[in-house]
């Protein structure tokens, strides 16, 4: 009896023991191919670049602006930007905002440089943009820049993923570049950049079978004039041509107050200015020292369109800019 429980209790535990060997290799068969599969999707994700979804299903990528990486809408369509320079950098590339800012006043016409801003919603002023008309739009994407938006960072990015420029002006190359990427037009952007290239080098060659000229920048305001430096959104432009400026012009920083008495720091060759006050200018032309520079009596003073030589800041700016340097060079 005792002989014969024995021998039932090790048939069950070899009984038991070749269910559990079945059951393991079941199990390592489909591991096994689950491991295959997420092998082969993973490559295939790889080989593809396909842009990763959030949580609501959209396809995102992830850009790095001032503050870090952001992750923003691979193909955004309700975009609103803060500046004039994105504005412009957009149009180029072929995108219109919903919304943008007026540069003084809101609801100020943008510039008139700019064609296809029909349709643009105002949202208030480069410095102030309105918060509330930003959110009524119901953007996918804002861009800005942190020089005048870092105080409303934190806020913009409850309304929308997010995208600052560190500055304006002279970074105005890295700029174009970082808006492209962040619209997923990054071919366009360096095609720009590639034509802007070719246009300094063609004026620098001018310049190599011609007398040179020296080229003044200057803004006369109501309470003072003020010399526009080789550290400016012009300033990167003329350098980038190869154009020459007065010494006292030269070197880093944005720009020099002048006095009347210095008003011979103002000459060049050629005297290009803007300014936004209508009478500036005028009280600069009574001072009995402008009459003594060079480029006054060589009737070489000319004024430029503020608009797009101060506060453009975008691509079709920098473009305007160097036509009219092209134009007053080599006129002749």
């Amino acid at each position: 009896m005792q002989s014969s429980l024995k021998y039932r209790n090790r048939h069950l535990a070899v009984i038991g023991m070749l269910m559990l060997s079945i059951v393991l290799l079941f199990s390592g068969c489909s591991n096994a191919k689950t491991g295959s599969n997420a092998s082969q999707n993973e490559g295939q994700g790889a080989d593809n670049k396909q842009p990763a979804t959030n949580a609501y299903g959209a396809e995102v990528r992830k850009v790095k602006d001032a503050y870090g990486e952001v992750e923003v809408p691979d193909k955004p369509s309700k975009i609103v930007v803060l500046d004039i320079g994105a504005l412009d950098n957009l149009l180029e590339l072929g995108i219109k905002p919903v919304g943008a800012p007026s540069i003084l006043t809101a609801g100020d016409p943008y510039p008139a440089y700019l064609k296809g801003t029909d349709g643009v919603t105002n949202i208030g002023t480069v410095n102030e943009p309105n918060l509330e008309a930003i959110d009524a739009l119901k953007p996918d994407l804002i861009i800005g820049n942190k020089d005048a938006h870092d105080a409303i960072h934190d806020q913009l990015k409850q309304i929308a993923p997010t995208v600052f420029v560190e500055t304006l002006g002279v970074t105005w190359k890295a700029n174009l570049q970082l808006h492209a990427e962040t619209v997923n037009k990054q071919a366009e952007g360096e095609k720009l950049l590639e034509a802007y290239k070719q246009k300094t080098e063609a004026i620098q060659a001018k310049l190599a079978d011609a007398k040179g000229s020296q080229i003044s920048l200057i803004r006369p305001r109501a309470d003072k004039i003020q010399a526009y430096l080789e550290d400016t959104f012009a300033g990167t432009i003329m350098k980038d041509s190869g154009i020459t400026r007065p010494a006292a012009q030269t070197g880093d920083g944005f720009s020099k107050d002048i006095t009347e008495e210095q008003i011979a720091e103002l000459d060049g060759d050629l005297i290009l200015w803007f300014n936004r006050e209508p009478d500036a200018f005028a009280k600069l032309e009574k001072s009995p020292l402008w009459a003594s520079l060079k480029g006054v009596q060589n009737k070489q003073v000319h004024a430029v369109d503020w608009e797009y030589w101060m506060s453009g800041l975008g691509i079709q700016a920098v473009n305007k800019v160097s036509d009219d340097l092209e134009s007053f060079l080599f006129a002749n």
